[in-house]
């Protein structure tokens, strides 16, 4: 298992950079849902879970959680990913690799651990592979129940990322973030299934908003470079 291992130094150029690179490749980034969060128990951690439909989504997360919200987040990454950019360790990766049982357990414990300050967010993306953003029906694991379960109360807040092409040249980001549910350190065998289909009615709805043009509960967060045209304009 590859541990995470926060550096002040490296976090702050990283940031720097990944500003520049946001900048660059998107449009904007909008936000909904912000006001879910004022429900959170802020005595206990929290853990943000989200779909994966997108190399992007990691840095999307980070963006959020870590600029936006000033939080001290972590998240889990496949260990063949996180072999490839072994620097994310540095602001806060740490791997699974669902594939060895043994290892596996071990991120997961892991992840508990981190867990046990309450100040502190973990992502977790429960389809473990990249899928087109709109396949259905979504696929999870169960690792998220694992490690609530391990960690015993925490705030668990759903998450959802859409990548859409709104007449610019460069894509825009959509996040809706749902409304938290509270786990008290018991759960059933349906709990799994319960967040996979929380997740996707979230999905679907923030697909039907964005393609319907019903964007007055997002607000912007980011704005990346202006299109050639306006340049033009």
């Amino acid at each position: 298992m590859i541990a995470a291992k926060k550096n002040k130094f490296i976090g702050s150029l990283f940031a720097f950079y990944h500003k520049r690179l946001q900048k660059k490749h998107f449009y904007a980034i909008h936000l909904a849902g912000e006001k879910n969060l004022a429900s959170l128990d802020s005595s206990l951690p929290v853990i943000m879970y989200a779909n994966h439909s997108n190399w992007w989504d990691g840095f999307i997360a980070y963006y959020l959680t870590n600029r936006v919200m000033k939080k001290d987040d972590y998240l889990m990454m496949d260990i063949k990913q996180l072999k490839k950019y072994s620097f994310f360790k540095y602001i806060g990766v740490f791997s699974v690799d669902r594939e060895v049982p043994a290892e596996a357990i071990r991120s997961l414990n892991y992840a508990a651990e981190l867990l046990k300050d309450s100040a502190r967010y973990l992502w977790i993306f429960p389809q473990g592979d990249m899928v087109p953003q709109d396949r259905r029906p979504l696929k999870f694991f169960s690792g998220i129940t694992k490690i609530a379960e391990k960690t015993g109360r925490v705030n668990l807040v759903p998450v959802c990322f859409r990548y859409e092409y709104m007449m610019e040249q460069r894509p825009e980001v959509f996040i809706s973030i749902g409304k938290p549910e509270l786990f008290t350190g018991k759960s059933d065998s349906d709990f799994t299934e319960h967040l996979r289909s929380n997740l996707e009615a979230q999905l679907d709805k923030l697909r039907d908003d964005v393609t319907a043009g019903n964007l007055n509960p997002f607000k912007t967060i980011f704005r990346g470079k202006d299109s050639r045209n306006k340049s033009f304009d």
